[in-house]
């Protein structure tokens, strides 16, 4: 079985004119995600959206973070060309760049046994990098490619990528 993660595919990164809105148009991996989603339910796999939903006293927000993707928030929901999947996969909040703290995500992947999990979403620079790498030293074998993420910093894609593979032992 194949496990798609879907990361912070979220107004408050995805839309413009929120505090941490990418400065990149994310319409690309937004079809690439959605094509993705439906091979993977084809298969029968899993699809799960890890997703900020934050508290005013969660640790990233004012330090280092201004505060993004509040609960509660239309920031923080699932951006429209998504939304539908979600209504088959699991969402799972979260309320650090972790996607495994207090996530539920360890016990789900313990009990499907993914032979590899796909890492898609945002930021490859931040969220992402944390993904691949708590993956990785969980023994999971990941894949991550340029078609499904998407940086917050536009000119570090191309040297992330190179990193999880390289690096993180990451397929690309």
């Amino acid at each position: 079985m194949k496990v798609l993660l879907v990361i912070d595919m979220l107004n408050g990164f995805c839309r413009k004119g929120y505090p941490l809105s990418l400065p990149d148009p994310t319409d690309r991996i937004e079809k690439y995600i959605a094509s993705r989603i439906e091979q993977t339910f084809s298969e029968r796999g899993k699809v799960i959206f890890l997703c900020d939903n934050h508290l005013p006293t969660d640790p990233e927000i004012n330090n280092p973070y201004p505060p993004h993707c509040m609960r509660g928030t239309k920031e923080a929901e699932i951006i429209d060309t998504l939304k539908p999947y979600s209504e088959k996969a699991i969402i799972l909040p979260k309320h650090t760049l972790s996607i495994f703290l207090n996530t539920g995500l360890d016990k789900l992947l313990k009990k499907f046994k993914p032979e590899e999990v796909e890492v898609t979403g945002v930021c490859t620079d931040i969220v992402d990098l944390f993904a691949v790498y708590e993956l990785r030293i969980r023994g999971y074998d990941v894949f991550i490619t340029d078609e499904g993420v998407l940086p917050l910093d536009s000119g570090r894609q191309s040297k992330e990528l190179e990193f999880f593979k390289l690096r993180l032992g990451a397929t690309t």
